[in-house]
């Protein structure tokens, strides 16, 4: 069974879409739980004749949640336990203090340790202890794990993060609709949240567009800031240039596809599965040197690396990619290459299959 929080969108529960709708179900059946809403994939893993059990429909914080999760356990014979969020690694700790033969997987998604509340920290820790087996998503999101809780190099593994190899062209009318059909359309997927740094890629907007560069950004999802960020854009004078799309369904295959170029200008990530997705889509990717990108992405070969609020150099990796069709497809073509070779779904559910089949020897 696979557990979370909630199943909105975001790159932990892309991760759980692509595992359950996957993984070999010859050897595997697969249920996924939410401890609150099921979301916006919870309801396509839905439509798509996958198990889904939703344990409360408010959205509020159960606190013994736990008890309606054993309940589902037992009924359902669970064998393994997949966590894919703190609160769903507690509930389930809890639970195998009924259920002792109940094996736990987690894998944790956040990557800028230690820099998350104390109550996180102390929960993580407390289920690190308690998990079967512990996995990060990347080497430096690893390292941090291990040194924030102590753990030893036999207590956590790494399995990567993957995505399908997609052939889709995109939705035709969106570049239409965005106003940018005779203009290099760069595009940004994200939840408005500080993290993704966003304010910067405004900042970066205006200067492309103070370079007399003809370009359109596309900023594809919704957020806490976006009232912010409106403003903001607006302030410089960046209407026309800068386009708040809103949430696009499935917008990895009828948005990202459409662009020219992927922008992520984020503080940091673990491993971020909207790059792994932009490269499977052969788009040359410019983003910030921050958690595993730099693992991802060779600079210069499969995409541009940058700096953090880096405004000026930002800018400038985008303004060679926009004067030089010629590199953004070599760049392009390096990036879905590097994706077939280690960071498919395929890849990555072989992975946990065999995490899985360890467990139940």
């Amino acid at each position: 069974m696979i557990v979370a929080s909630h199943l909105w969108i975001g790159g932990a529960e892309t991760v759980i879409q692509h595992l359950a709708e996957s993984i070999d179900r010859r050897r595997f059946n697969v249920t996924v739980c939410c401890l609150k809403q099921r979301g916006t994939v919870g309801d396509e893993l839905a439509r798509r004749g996958i198990e889904i059990i939703s344990l409360s429909d408010d959205g509020k914080t159960d606190y013994f949640s736990f008890r309606k999760l054993l309940k589902v356990l037992l009924a359902e014979r669970i064998d393994v336990v997949h966590t894919h969020t703190t609160h769903a690694l507690v509930d389930s700790c809890l639970c195998s203090f009924v259920m002792p033969r109940l094996k736990i997987v987690h894998t944790f998604h956040f990557g800028n340790y230690p820099h998350t509340s104390p109550r996180i920290l102390w929960m993580e820790r407390l289920g690190a202890r308690i998990a079967d087996r512990l996995v990060a998503v990347g080497e430096v999101q690893r390292k941090q794990i291990q040194s924030v809780y102590g753990l030893r190099d036999d207590r956590i593994g790494t399995v990567y993060n993957g995505v399908p190899i997609r052939s889709s062209q995109g939705d035709p009318g969106f570049r239409q609709t965005i106003g940018a059909e005779h203009s290099v359309l760069i595009g940004t997927i994200a939840t408005f949240i500080p993290q993704k740094g966003l304010t910067y890629l405004l900042d970066v907007a205006k200067a492309i567009r103070d370079s007399g560069r003809k370009a359109v950004f596309a900023i594809v999802g919704e957020g806490p800031l976006r009232r912010e960020l409106e403003a903001k854009r607006d302030q410089l004078g960046l209407q026309g240039v800068v386009v708040f799309t809103g949430w696009v369904n499935n917008a990895a295959e009828m948005a990202l596809p459409t662009f020219d170029i992927f922008f992520q200008p984020s503080l940091w990530e673990a491993m971020s599965m909207v790059i792994l997705e932009a490269m499977a889509c052969g788009k040359p990717v410019v983003a910030t040197a921050v958690g595993e990108n730099d693992f991802i992405i060779e600079d210069g070969v499969s995409g541009l690396l940058v700096q953090p609020k880096a405004v000026e150099e930002m800018a400038a990796a985008l303004g060679r990619l926009i004067d030089d069709a010629a590199l953004r497809v070599r760049l392009g073509q390096e990036a879905r290459q590097k994706i077939e070779r280690r960071f498919t779904v395929q890849h990555m559910v072989c992975d946990y299959e065999t995490v899985y089949e360890e467990l139940m020897r």
